[in-house]
């Protein structure tokens, strides 16, 4: 065999195994679709809903061509703030920019072409009530840097009473129109059964645990809010906060 033929069939056996190498790789490589997807980067994130001022919080009003009415005023427990541009004003489930409108109306009766900016710097204690059949009715502190389910909660309130409905607990959660909405959750399964909680909390929820079962929901969701909460207006599950 000549010198030629000998490399042309070398170059050809190493070109086999290169291709069969391959192969075997990407083969290995489908069949482990795990693999793939953890080095995939993580989803976006996704913001909530815009978030509503509370009592506590502190905000920054800023005057952009009248600095002298710039002020950093505290979210007083009556749900107000008093500036000197505008004097009172009821901010409690406003948004920053709702509030920014309504001192700029406001300002516009003596101030020219206000330009203002409501910037949120501290944030007031965030609460979950708890009431109904639990061992301490009342509320828990929903700490920022946590999330908190129902169970969570009502262990927090000491626990289930044994006169509890656990079958028929409604959780009462304020929209983004100030309206609450009641919802049934069935924590009988969760305690009894161990299946997992996909409800998280959030500021201003109510979750109420009956005696027994609840057929009408909106019928509780104005007497137990304002009883849980008694600075809010009477509310209903068709009453806005707002109004």
């Amino acid at each position: 065999m000549s010198l030629g033929m000998q490399r042309q069939m070398t170059g050809f056996a190493i070109l086999i195994a290169g291709s069969l190498l391959a192969a075997g790789c990407g083969h290995r490589a489908g069949t482990n679709p795990a693999s793939i997807a953890a080095l995939q980067p993580p989803a976006p994130f996704e913001a909530g809903p815009t978030y509503r001022i509370q009592v506590g919080d502190e905000l920054h009003v800023r005057f952009l061509y009248q600095p002298d009415m710039t002020e950093v005023v505290p979210v007083r427990p009556d749900g107000r703030i008093s500036l000197v541009s505008v004097g009172e004003l009821a901010v409690v489930g406003m948004t920053p920019t709702d509030i920014e409108r309504t001192v700029v109306e406001r300002s516009s009766v003596h101030l020219r072409n206000p330009e203002v900016t409501v910037i949120v710097t501290k944030l007031g204690e965030q609460r979950v009530y708890v009431g109904g059949e639990v061992q301490h009715p009342g509320y828990v502190v929903l700490r920022v840097d946590m999330t908190m389910t129902p169970l969570q909660a009502v262990l927090q309130a000491g626990g289930f009473k044994t006169s509890a409905k656990l079958e028929s607990v409604l959780l009462m959660t304020p929209g983004a129109d100030g309206r609450f909405s009641a919802a049934r959750v069935d924590m009988k399964q969760v305690v009894d059964d161990g299946v997992p909680e996909r409800v998280r909390l959030h500021p201003n929820d109510v979750i109420y645990v009956p005696r027994t079962w609840i057929a009408d929901m909106d019928l509780v969701v104005d007497e137990y809010v304002r009883g849980l909460i008694p600075s809010l207006p009477r509310v209903g599950a068709g009453y806005s906060l707002s109004q």
